[in-house]
């Protein structure tokens, strides 16, 4: 496989983004492509995730948002190597009055969080932590699974 690079995203990676999320129904919502990083191959966006801060909830409460790899490069490793620049993100940022984090998902895929890691949170929490799962039509027969990664 070709060299994948990692990098933060910037505004002028919005189109990229958008087009890479509309694959799978993804949206940005209240974020920023800011707020992305990207995988990039060869001058192209083949991958994208978002990492942000939860305004209700737990404290320090982080979120993987809108992770996506291109259908066809799925399954070499590019998600995993998303992930693994958002967790060191985490664990190299000085968090105020902790070492502690918790970082969470909401996922159609809890193999590929699983095996990063991840361990799945009860359905119990999910209001806890995200005030629209506690108003959600869906909520007794969601598709998305809660994963929680933690360090301490």
């Amino acid at each position: 496989m070709k060299e994948v690079l990692i990098r933060k995203a910037e505004k002028g990676d919005l189109l990229s983004i958008q087009r890479l999320l509309s694959t799978y129904f993804l949206d940005m919502e209240e974020l920023e492509p800011e707020d992305f990083v990207l995988a990039e191959m060869e001058g192209k966006v083949v991958g994208c995730a978002a990492l942000i801060r939860s305004t209700s909830g737990k404290e320090n409460f982080f979120e993987v948002h809108s992770i996506a790899v291109h259908p066809n490069l799925r399954g070499k490793g590019i998600g995993t190597r998303l992930m693994e620049y958002l967790i060191n993100t985490l664990e190299s940022q000085n968090i105020p009055g902790s070492s502690v984090y918790e970082l969470y998902a909401r996922t159609t895929s809890p193999g590929f969080f699983g095996k990063l890691g991840f361990i799945k949170v009860q359905d119990a929490e999910k209001p806890v932590l995200w005030t629209d799962c506690k108003e959600c039509e869906h909520f007794k027969k969601c598709a998305q699974h809660a994963m929680k990664y933690s360090r301490i």
